[in-house]
């Protein structure tokens, strides 16, 4: 599998981010998520819907204790 541009990486993953209101701390999760969907888009199966495509602690973090 031919490596993921970096660049593409880091712009959606800051989309994602500034879209779920820019949390501190989840730069990862962020990072993660825009490496999943592009590895998806590369194999030839974009999601319908992005947000779906999120790991949970994207989507739902866990409460702070």
């Amino acid at each position: 599998m031919a490596e993921l541009d970096h660049e593409k990486i880091r712009v959606i993953a800051y989309e994602l981010w500034e879209r779920d209101g820019a949390p501190e701390g989840r730069d990862e999760d962020y990072w993660h998520a825009a490496v999943k969907l592009l590895s998806d888009e590369a194999a030839g199966s974009p999601p319908d819907d992005p947000a779906s495509e999120l790991p949970l602690s994207v989507i739902a973090p866990s409460p702070v204790k």
